[in-house]
């Protein structure tokens, strides 16, 4: 074998380890990818049903409610109609930061995107919480249940409770 024969040899052999290399490398990220992509779709279809699903809520509550000219009626409804609208505004704003996270980036930016949304979950999450109790008394003042009743005790410190 001569010089340049070697050379063409070792070319080859470069050529086909960078392949080997690129494939490998192409596998790697398809496996690391795989899984959050998965776990990602099933979070994209639970924020899909839970619009869907507020919607249906927000349907059945006006077919149902009956309407009273009353101050209290009225307070509940813009009390619990104000938090509603929030509430849905910030599952629209999650469901479309969900969809907006792309996985053709690299695993990095995948990761930064996936902790931002995280963030934001939590964040809206503990809003959430803190206004549940005000949503609650809409409801109530909607539906006409006397809160600070005798019967009404039990079931005003278990949901004072379970916000806490």
């Amino acid at each position: 074998m001569e010089l340049e024969d070697l050379q063409n040899i070792w070319i080859e052999y470069d050529k086909k380890l960078s392949e080997s290399t690129r494939l490998n490398k192409e596998i790697l990220k398809r496996m690391l990818i795989l899984k959050p992509e998965k776990r990602l779709d099933l979070i994209k279809i639970k924020a899909g049903f839970k619009l869907i699903l507020a919607v249906a809520m927000i349907i059945f509550l006006f077919v149902r409610v009956q309407y009273r000219p009353t101050i209290d009626f009225y307070l509940g409804v813009l009390l619990f109609g104000i938090l509603g609208i929030l509430a849905f505004s910030w599952q629209v704003s999650y469901f479309i930061r969900l969809r907006k996270i792309d996985f053709s980036n690299s695993i990095t930016l995948i990761k930064k995107d996936l902790k931002e949304l995280e963030k934001y979950k939590i964040k809206i999450t503990k809003f959430a919480y803190f206004l549940v109790p005000f949503g609650a008394a809409g409801i109530f003042m909607i539906a006409d249940i006397h809160v600070f009743s005798k019967h009404f005790i039990l079931p005003l410190s278990l949901i004072i409770l379970v916000m806490f």
